[in-house]
């Protein structure tokens, strides 16, 4: 009976050792479980991640095409912009030098007219002093053609124009 006894003893120990290590086992299993869950996920993550970072390396790709084109497009208008500055700016230039021959014929032409001016009130002048002094010596010269006349029946107009 001790034998049996210490045989079930035993084989209660055993059991209790056996589902110890079923309950560990479990426990262990589960933990892998759970790991290898974890570990798909993480590398689902991970894959999924690798994958946006190539969809977002061949959009930076394309992207760096278009700001390369968009560079060289700005890079050409900038250059047009600047050859035709430069042609204004020449293009001015030389209107300016034209203004300047004109402006400097136009003050040569005025200062023309000027002496031209100067000559012709010049000989107006003169022209009217002769006048004036003609005017004066008429009434002179008539009084003196009146005296040698016998008789002098002078116009009306004459008369207004020598009582004036």
């Amino acid at each position: 009976m001790r034998k049996q006894r210490a045989e079930k003893d035993y084989t209660f120990r055993i059991k209790q050792d056996l589902a110890a290590a079923n309950v560990e086992l479990t426990k262990r299993a589960q933990e892998r479980n759970v790991i290898s869950s974890a570990e798909r996920q993480w590398k689902n993550m991970y894959e999924n991640i690798k994958k946006e970072k190539q969809e977002a390396l061949e959009q930076l790709r394309e992207l760096q095409i278009v700001v390369n084109g968009m560079e060289q497009q700005a890079k050409e208008m900038m250059e047009t912009y600047e050859e035709r500055v430069n042609y204004e700016h020449w293009q001015r230039i030389e209107v300016e030098e034209k203004l300047q021959t004109l402006l400097d014929q136009a003050e040569g032409f005025m200062a023309e007219q000027e002496k031209v001016a100067e000559y012709w009130k010049s000989c107006f002048s003169q022209l009217a002093s002769l006048a004036n002094e003609a005017i004066d010596d008429v009434p002179r010269m008539l009084s003196n053609a009146e005296s040698s006349l016998k008789f002098y029946n002078p116009s009306e107009d004459v008369t207004v124009f020598i009582e004036h």
